[in-house]
């Protein structure tokens, strides 16, 4: 206890450095815990929403490396956004996400190998379990709490300063990473599905969108010419405004778009990969605002 000279009253001692420096590392273990279950959530979600899309599918269109790139898209997409991104802006390293999201890169990769024959809803409930475990894992945070703080002790006094820096750069890092919607993840592995069905025809060929407007230049339909196609664009169609997609050519597609029988092909970033033959029609089907009319499929 402390006393001033001229008075009696008695004051509390301020905290010692090691008691803040020790709230700072439970500050920092609560957000690893946060961001980790907000990650896992909105991909779990996506994954629920995405088997129930395709779960019909038969195991000769969703094979095992199909699904797995589309289950690999969707984590990347969670990554980028609360990892990668936060990591490249604020030099922290984030480990613990990346600990997790590498760890479930590494079982859907175990179960793509495993996974011959097996049906979509099997096959993917073996991923939400991967996912599932990978998050709990030390759950509450106590196993990673205590290593940081023996870290921490095995410094000197001078050394646990600059340990203890890095702890508040990882922290006030997390407090700015933003986890995807779930409507964004979806959005990620429905664009997957439709490339990794691609097979380089974009005319007759299937993992397109094809978008068809009449002679006068009315939209007549868009559809997704791939597995379960008129299911997955409907999810699409679900998941545009919450993903910030607002309109068809937005999607990350090959897209083939014709006025009558003269078509023309986009790549998924609107590079035109194959020209329409009249000019007319192509001055018609690059049009920002024709663009603007494709709002949804249909």
């Amino acid at each position: 206890m402390a006393y001033d000279d001229e008075e009696t009253t008695i004051h509390p001692n301020p905290a010692t450095d090691i008691e803040i420096d020790m709230q700072t590392i439970r500050d920092y273990v609560s957000a690893v815990v946060e961001t980790k279950s907000k990650i896992a959530t909105a991909y779990l979600s996506a994954i629920d929403s995405f088997q129930t899309t395709i779960q019909f599918a038969s195991p000769q269109e969703a094979t095992p490396d199909i699904l797995g790139a589309v289950l690999k898209s969707g984590l990347k997409a969670a990554e980028k956004a609360a990892v990668s991104a936060v990591s490249a802006a604020t030099g922290a390293s984030l480990a613990p996400l990346a600990d997790m999201v590498h760890g479930i890169y590494d079982e859907i990769e175990r179960a793509s190998k495993a996974a011959q024959g097996l049906a979509v809803a099997d096959w993917i409930k073996g991923i939400r379990t991967a996912v599932t475990n990978a998050y709990t894992q030390d759950q509450t945070g106590a196993a990673l709490r205590k290593q940081i703080e023996d870290e921490y002790n095995n410094n000197d006094e001078g050394g646990r300063g600059g340990y203890i820096a890095g702890i508040e750069i990882e922290l006030e890092a997390l407090r700015t990473a933003q986890v995807p919607k779930e409507e964004a993840l979806q959005a990620t592995m429905y664009q997957a599905w439709i490339n990794q069905n691609f097979n380089n025809d974009c005319i007759d060929g299937t993992g397109i969108a094809y978008i068809q407007f009449d002679d006068e230049g009315n939209l007549l339909s868009a559809t997704v010419q791939a597995p379960q196609g008129d299911k997955v664009a409907a999810a699409l169609n679900q998941v545009m405004n919450g993903a910030g997609i607002h309109s068809l050519m937005d999607w990350d597609v090959v897209k083939k778009v014709c006025r009558g029988y003269d078509c023309m092909c986009f790549e998924g970033n609107n590079v035109i990969r194959k020209p329409a033959t009249g000019d007319d029609t192509q001055a018609f089907l690059t049009a920002p605002e024709t663009w603007q009319k494709l709002r949804q499929f249909g």
